[in-house]
């Protein structure tokens, strides 16, 4: 276990090559030379969003690759749909000539395998999916119904057949250049079995948690990278691939493979598991033989509970805190100095009963999962991990955090709206409470105060700004909806959008949770409204 409040030093490393191309390309933006002491850190955020956040981003890095904004940005964060889109990027060989990445023939890559996915791919996948998870299970790994959905995933987009990137880890090559953001991908830790008026960030939340009787309790937002894995707040961190590997007080005890790149993309985007039951139903009214054997092949899956109705979206990895005892509810109340908390793991103290006032002290009882009888954290064997836009759907823990120092922070937010008259602004609203939540005395996580005010229904932008006047070190954050009915024009020229006018990011095919196949058309239509919103600015 790496304890530390820098950066990895890989990741440093990249960083500071990317510095120099940031600097060149905000300098031919500008029109003046930056002093290489003065280059902002400029963060790419995508929300969540399924299949359709997945699209819009293929459209947004068109349109930021074109303007030549994409090389002043250090680095994208990604959430649930939109790391489905990250992932692929970084398998070239999935789509490029080259062997390197490129985001117009990756475009043209997703394109395909959308209009390939949905129901009957995934009934003719059925029996193998099965025998993968009966493979993991015998290898003594946890098995859920996100282990499912990432089978469907990696035989979407081909992965088992194409890439020799398998894994995350794997990544690593492409992202050494320089050449592109520093890819952050996000989950969430959680606890299970809490009443859901305990905890709820929005109605997302409620949203899963009606699905069936496996209520989570948010606690730590988790960052991935092609290097480690760990916590946005703790600062502690493993080798990707320790993954899967038994741990106990910071120590790989049993290795374990790494898990490939499609288990990790089920796990990021585990909420949409739940767009499997519709196909789970077509099954067993369209084929009870097949139906049956399913039946037979889920008993053998203790953790599949009540698997038709896809209720467990969460996935069980080896704890990597076990054995180690922290501050883990992250209340302004129970905060404690991380300072103080390292020295004692790094001592590895025998007698942990010092920690416990740290853990559970009486003035924070509110954020107990069983107030009168708290588990610790530290005694768990597994880690609960589930897709972070259950807490709120924008990944802006990872860029905020103090060690990366965003300046500039810029947020594609494709949720869901009821319609592209309602205020955009809740999710970062969300992230400005988990900022505020999380800061005490040096380690702040700044973001500005979203001012609602500035959504005028009959007057909706292009793009919204917000920063604090009063703070130079909060950055300035910049959001871009999903819809805007002002692109009616072609940004090259005056010539209307071909097809522009039909275009509807919240129609039923574009739904989060849909599982039917993108039609070619619908897939272009929505990548180019996304795509001319960024070439506008």
């Amino acid at each position: 276990m790496r304890l530390s409040r820098e950066l990895n030093p890989k990741e440093e490393e990249i960083v500071a090559k990317r510095k120099e191309i940031c600097r060149s390309a905000i300098s031919k933006l500008l029109g003046k030379a930056v002093s290489p002491n003065k280059v902002p850190v400029v963060s790419i955020t995508a929300s969540g969003g399924g299949f359709r956040t997945m699209t819009a981003v293929a459209g947004i890095m068109q349109g930021l690759q074109g303007t030549g904004l994409l090389d002043c940005a250090t680095y994208f964060a990604s959430l649930s749909g939109s790391t489905w889109y990250l992932s692929n990027l970084f398998c070239p060989d999935l789509y490029s000539k080259d062997g390197k990445p490129d985001i117009n023939q990756c475009a043209e890559y997703l394109k395909e395998c959308c209009s390939q996915m949905g129901t009957k791919k995934f009934i003719a996948n059925f029996l193998g999916y099965i025998h993968q998870l009966d493979e993991r299970k015998n290898n003594g790994l946890c098995v859920s119904a996100v282990d499912l959905w990432g089978c469907y995933l990696a035989s979407v987009f081909k992965l088992p057949e194409k890439t020799g990137t398998k894994t995350l880890s794997q990544q690593c090559c492409h992202v050494e250049t320089a050449e592109w953001p520093f890819p952050l991908y996000t989950a969430l830790n959680v606890q299970s079995n809490v009443a859901r008026e305990k905890f709820h960030r929005n109605a997302f939340f409620f949203y899963i948690s009606k699905q069936g009787s496996c209520l989570f309790f948010c606690t730590e937002w988790m960052e991935f990278t092609p290097f480690e894995y760990g916590f946005c707040t703790h600062r502690m961190s493993m080798k990707d691939d320790d993954l899967e590997g038994r741990k106990c007080k910071g120590v790989v005890c049993q290795e374990r493979d790494e898990p490939d790149i499609g288990y990790m993309m089920g796990l990021w985007g585990s909420a949409m598991a739940v767009s499997l039951r519709e196909a789970l139903e077509f099954l067993k009214e369209d084929d009870h033989t097949l139906w049956d054997k399913v039946v037979a092949l889920m008993v053998k899956f203790a953790e599949f509970v009540k698997i038709a109705e896809l209720r467990p979206l969460a996935a069980a990895l080896p704890n990597m805190l076990r054995g180690i005892a922290v501050d883990w509810m992250q209340s302004n109340a129970n905060k404690v100095q991380a300072d103080r908390v390292f020295t004692i793991i790094s001592e590895q103290e025998s007698d942990m009963k010092q920690f416990d006032a740290l853990l559970f002290p009486s003035a924070s009882s509110e954020f107990l999962l069983v107030p009168d009888k708290a588990k610790r954290v530290e005694d768990e064997e597994f880690m609960i991990l589930t897709d972070a836009g259950i807490d709120f759907n924008d990944p802006i823990p990872p860029v905020i955090k103090p060690e990366r120092r965003s300046d500039v922070i810029i947020v594609f937010d494709n949720s869901a709206l009821s319609s592209q008259w309602v205020d955009p602004f809740q999710q970062l609203d969300l992230a400005a409470k988990w900022a505020k939540d999380h800061s005490v005395g040096e380690d702040a996580y700044k973001f500005p105060k979203i001012d609602h005010s500035k959504f005028d229904k009959d007057n909706i932008q292009e793009c919204y700004v917000f920063e604090d006047e009063d703070d130079s070190e909060c950055p300035i954050v910049v959001l871009f909806p999903l819809c805007n009915p002002k692109l009616k024009r072609d940004p090259d020229g005056d010539k209307p959008m071909p097809g522009q006018d039909e275009v509807n990011p919240f129609a039923t095919c574009y739904g989060t949770f849909h599982l039917s196949a993108y039609k070619p058309e619908e897939f272009d239509a929505l990548r180019s409204l996304c795509q001319s919103n960024v070439k506008r600015i």
